[in-house]
């Protein structure tokens, strides 16, 4: 079954009170998608509309045994094209928890990047309906619109947007001067200052040693009196 993409272009929630609720988005087909008509033309030429509906029964198909979760549904014109152009639908189910994530990025102001549903089926004769063909060297989808308007959906896969935060900040002034080298102006100043600081570190030692030895000789001078006295 061929993948299909598409790229959403505007959504809107429609809720009535006792049924389950459908997010409507006006959809066209990716830029790098290629999907040629039988009755003339390409998918990408047309406008479309992508409904999700709500379900709460379950998460897994939509109940009826089939596997299917939807369609693509293909819309001819009217007889006066101007009026009432060609367009497609896809129609798909999704579980309640899926779709009140989905719902949540929608009430944030943003849309999926991109979907993609599993159109067409292996096997009987719906399995001609969505196929590939070679034009100019490349392999395209064709789809057999006139013989089947309606695809069978299988799967569907949607890509949403995430809000991921800035993890650099921008270099200040102040952290570029921190971070660049010394010159030797400044060693030669820092080496002078820990010179000094070592000549004093000395010094203070060797006074501190000499008040602890005359202390030292004192309480001995003192202990010897006491015991020969």
């Amino acid at each position: 079954m061929p993948l299909v993409g598409f790229r959403p272009a505007k959504a809107r929630l429609v809720m009535e009170n006792g049924k389950e609720s459908v997010l409507v988005m006006l959809v066209a087909l990716d830029d790098d998608e290629a999907v040629d008509l039988v009755t003339g033309g390409a998918l990408k030429d047309l406008a479309g509309v992508l409904r999700i509906r709500e379900r709460k029964a379950n998460g897994n198909g939509n109940g009826n045994g089939s596997g299917t979760i939807g369609t693509v549904v293909y819309v001819a014109a009217a007889r006066d094209a101007q009026t009432t152009p060609a367009k497609f639908q896809v129609n798909v189910n999704m579980a309640a928890e899926k779709f009140a994530v989905l719902l949540r990025v929608a009430n944030a102001g943003r849309l999926p990047t991109k979907f993609f549903v599993d159109a067409g089926t292996r096997k009987g004769p719906e399995a001609k309906a969505l196929g590939y063909k070679m034009r100019d060297g490349v392999r395209v989808k064709v789809w057999d619109n006139h013989a089947f308007r309606v695809l069978p959906v299988t799967n569907f896969v949607m890509i949403l947007p995430i809000d991921v935060p800035a993890q650099v900040a921008a270099a200040t002034p102040a952290d570029i001067s921190i971070s660049a080298p010394a010159t030797n102006a400044q060693v030669a100043e820092l080496m002078d200052d820990m010179l000094v600081f070592q000549s004093d570190t000395r010094n203070t030692m060797f006074g501190l040693v000499c008040v602890l030895g005359i202390v030292a000789l004192a309480s001995l001078a003192i202990g010897l009196a006491v015991y020969f006295r």
